[in-house]
């Protein structure tokens, strides 16, 4: 895995430009002016701690807190404690909570745009990747949220996605064709599999280590960093490097309760996720190597697909691709290469 490092230097003047969302102040007493009010900013995810992206909600955290000077106080609720990603997006909508972190892939319910980010192989690399999500993709697709009463704060690296399994290693083809693979619950991500060949079975995250052990699936299809964090390598033997989709974490806050800042803290807002999102992809680079020698050493089997092998594989899912273009708006899909 290359640490590709170049474009770093340029997401904080990117990520700046991200502005509006909300939720509950804290609070405060009778007659103080606004500019004088604290804030809570209760902020869930499934994450266990070691990962990526859940320590870049760590580093929010603490440049929120410190450019706000203590006036915006941010609680954690981690490991799943608000419930699933789709329950964390409801709950942000409303205002029960202020912010949260959860997959692209769920946002394509709410809005059809969101979808281009798990379209097969719209990412050649993590340069790639960033450039699109800090650029003109990034940005159409963050503007949109504003319709369901969200803020995105920023964009978190969670890896290119990989197949592991229980059966056999993944070098052809011919090696996917059949295997029940488990898929986040999405359309796309359905239809890719079965382009590529192989069985889909949608399945909660929290399901998937009972399944491996059961037999109900063969494999999953996630990034290394969440392949250790379900312990898959516990029970599926052979990890292949597909990189087929892109999982980036979407961070992000009421829209209401972000309106309701004062322009100083928006600013604090807007620059603590900035310095959060630099220093969060430092970490997931890290985060990969880390998780492959995990792999290695739990006896797993890790491979990377030959130049024919994923040009097969983009040939495949062709269909998949054209199937969207009516879905998608054009100026979505050109900004993200298509």
């Amino acid at each position: 895995m290359k640490k590709h490092l170049s474009v770093l230097v340029c997401l904080v003047m990117v990520l700046g430009l991200f502005s509006g969302c909300g939720g509950r102040k804290a609070g405060n007493a009778p007659g103080v002016e606004p500019s004088e009010k604290n804030y809570i900013i209760r902020f869930a995810h499934i994450e266990n701690e070691f990962t990526a992206a859940a320590q870049g909600v760590q580093i929010f955290k603490k440049h929120v807190e410190e450019l706000s000077n203590g006036r915006i106080k941010v609680e954690i609720l981690g490991a799943g404690a608000m419930g699933g990603e789709r329950e964390i997006i409801e709950s942000v909508i409303m205002g029960n909570i202020e912010g949260g972190m959860a997959m692209s892939s769920l946002f394509g319910t709410y809005l059809a745009n969101w979808e281009v980010f798990d379209l097969p192989f719209v990412f050649v690399d993590r340069d790639d990747w960033a450039s699109k999500v800090d650029g003109d993709l990034g940005q159409i697709l963050a503007n949109e949220t504003a319709s369901i009463n969200l803020k995105v704060l920023s964009y978190f690296d969670g890896g290119f996605r990989s197949v592991s399994n229980t059966r056999r290693p993944i070098l052809s083809m011919e090696d996917l064709r059949g295997l029940k693979i488990r898929v986040g619950e999405s359309t796309l991500l359905i239809k890719t599999q079965q382009a590529l060949g192989s069985n889909p079975i949608p399945m909660s995250f929290g399901e998937v280590y009972t399944a491996l052990q059961q037999g109900t699936i063969d494999g999953v299809e996630t990034s290394i960093i969440y392949v250790i964090d379900g312990n898959f390598q516990e029970v599926a033997k052979y990890t292949t490097e597909t990189n087929h989709t892109a999982l980036q974490m979407v961070t992000f806050l009421n829209q209401d309760f972000y309106a309701s800042l004062p322009s100083d803290l928006k600013d604090a807002v807007d620059a603590a996720a900035a310095k959060a999102t630099v220093e969060q992809r430092v970490l997931a680079l890290e985060a990969d190597l880390m998780a492959i020698e995990v792999l290695k050493k739990a006896g797993v089997q890790v491979d990377q697909p030959s130049p024919e092998f994923t040009e097969q594989m983009i040939q495949a899912v062709q269909s998949v691709i054209d199937g969207y273009r009516g879905k998608i708006d054009a100026k979505v899909l050109k900004a993200a290469g298509y």
